[in-house]
């Protein structure tokens, strides 16, 4: 059922439509930059907390943002920030000069092989020219299994791998037997030979065996004199062969008991 209007209804309703559009015209005010005072914001109807905010708006803190965590990469490599660099440590001892010390101990271990070319003649009366050339012979002929005892790269840090091993051994094993076959071969066709071929053979295979080792030995004690694997390679070689030859040419000399025909 539909209840007529009032007249008293209808101006209470028209009065209270007036009083809401009007009232934002009313508390408005102009923005003139000076904060209003409590009583005169009390006075237009707006709470007096709302009239100490500044006159431009508040201004809220920024919220802080943390950063995205790094993420873990377990595939990549881990580089230790203590270690050096391993490239550049290699280029700085690559121009680091040979020290005095360095090139005494390379002339003083080059001096063995020459003393064992001057004993080996004393032994068994041979002339020196003959030792030096059975040296010679024995140190080439040494070579060509000798290399596989210097196969590791110097860039390999004085680590050894599996093919370094195997090499190693096989050198082990072929140099003393090609050696001492050198050595004995050009005393035995090229010279007088000796009073006892068998024994004289033997004797150079036990003195290049003992060459190699001390050979080896001096190889890898000149490489830590000097600094630095790079540098004199050939030095070392040469003075670990002339070990060899020297060590067969002894052997030669002393158990075959000498030349056939003494001069």
């Amino acid at each position: 059922m539909r209840l007529p209007a009032s007249p008293l209804s209808t101006l209470t309703s028209a009065v209270f439509l007036a009083v809401l559009l009007g009232s934002p015209l009313a508390l408005a005010r102009p923005f003139t930059g000076v904060p209003e005072a409590p009583w005169a914001a009390r006075a237009r109807g707006l709470p007096a907390a709302l009239a100490l905010l500044p006159a431009g708006g508040v201004e809220f803190p920024s919220i802080p943002v943390e950063p995205a965590p790094k993420t873990n990469h377990s595939d990549s490599p881990r580089v230790d920030p203590a270690r050096p660099n391993a490239s550049r440590a290699a280029a700085l001892m690559a121009d680091a000069p040979v020290s005095p010390g360095a090139w005494m101990a390379y002339g003083t271990f080059s001096l063995v092989p020459l003393g064992g070319v001057y004993g080996a003649s004393r032994l068994g009366g041979e002339r020196l020219w003959v030792t030096a050339a059975e040296t010679a012979a024995g140190s080439l002929a040494g070579s060509l299994p000798g290399g596989l005892l210097f196969l590791q790269p110097a860039e390999a840090g004085g680590r050894w791998t599996e093919l370094d091993v195997a090499s190693f051994g096989v050198g082990l094993a072929l140099t003393p037997p090609i050696a001492a076959l050198g050595t004995w071969g050009l005393g035995e066709l090229a010279f007088h030979g000796s009073q006892d071929r068998g024994s004289a053979y033997l004797g150079a295979l036990g003195g290049a065996a003992v060459g190699m080792l001390l050979g080896v030995a001096v190889h890898g004690l000149l490489e830590e004199v000097v600094g630095n694997r790079s540098k004199l390679m050939w030095f070392r070689k040469a003075i670990a062969l002339g070990f060899i030859g020297s060590g067969a040419t002894v052997g030669y000399q002393w158990a075959g008991g000498g030349p056939r025909d003494p001069r």
